[in-house]
């Protein structure tokens, strides 16, 4: 069996939640996991001192297993380059500097292909809808992306669980009824179409865990919650724990309970491979 952690939008700065963190950073030294997966959103206005901060646990949570992370849409300065015009690296500057010069990393392990997208592309003509509010919010993942994606997925070993990774949700979310991704349904499509068996994303605030069906395939969405005090619909703040077999997929969300100060293990979704 395959453990994986799967923690989102941390946004380290105003809404972030010491505590919370405190009993994460707990539970990654006592838990065994093959992989530590962070979908992006570390930050809350990409300043320096969150990215200081967002370091210090990437660093600790480093020392306990090996780790994927991929930014997200408040880790980018999407001000340096507004639909294309300006600087579009300097958009990255502090996330390179802090976190990782890899905006796409892979991580091989026994049993275990991740890949990891950016779907967090500032505001750019391939972003924009008609709603004012999607403005730097919405992701994007391009034909490019997905081919990369695909051909990961086709040179990995028989057998392994085909984990992509990105940050803007790719269902609808049952609250914010919002598309994470400028492709809307199309996304779920493109998706299944890279091979994944599993996919990891966050953005919403909203926890859901759910197996779909395209392309004549299915696999698992993990869309985790995040670790804030800007849960969507008052809810409290959870991490996604993964655990797979070669026969079924088991998500569990694991939901903070202030009383004792901790992530609480809930009842996990278990699906078929």
């Amino acid at each position: 069996m395959k453990r994986l952690l799967h923690v989102s939008d941390l946004h380290f700065g105003t809404p972030s939640v010491p505590e919370q963190v405190e009993a994460l950073e707990g539970i990654i030294a006592r838990e065994p996991f093959a992989a530590i997966v962070i979908s992006g959103d570390l930050s809350q206005r990409s300043r320096t001192r969150e990215f200081t901060r967002a370091r210090a646990f990437i660093a600790y949570a480093r020392q306990h297993a090996p780790l994927l992370v991929v930014p997200g849409n408040h880790d980018v300065a999407w001000w340096t380059a507004p639909v294309g015009i300006g600087s579009t690296g300097a958009m990255y500057t502090r996330y390179r500097k802090f976190v990782s010069e890899e905006l796409e990393p892979t991580l091989s392990l026994p049993g275990i292909t991740l890949v990891g997208l950016n779907s967090s592309h500032g505001i750019q003509p391939y972003t924009l809808t008609t709603r004012p509010r999607d403005l730097s919010v919405v992701g994007a993942l391009r034909p490019a992306q997905w081919s990369k994606a695909r051909n990961a997925f086709a040179a990995a070993p028989a057998g392994d669980l085909k984990v992509l990774v990105f940050h803007h949700n790719l269902l609808r979310g049952k609250r914010s009824n919002r598309w994470g991704l400028a492709s809307r349904a199309l996304g779920v499509e493109q998706a299944a179409r890279t091979g994944a068996d599993l996919v990891l994303c966050g953005h919403d605030h909203e926890d859901r865990i759910e197996q779909v069906s395209a392309a004549g395939r299915r696999f698992v969405v993990s869309t985790a919650n995040t670790l804030s005090d800007r849960v969507r619909g008052g809810r409290e703040s959870s991490l996604n724990v993964i655990e797979t077999t070669d026969r079924e997929v088991r998500v569990a969300p694991w939901q903070w309970v202030g009383a004792v100060r901790t992530f609480v293990p809930q009842d996990p979704w278990c699906f078929p491979r």
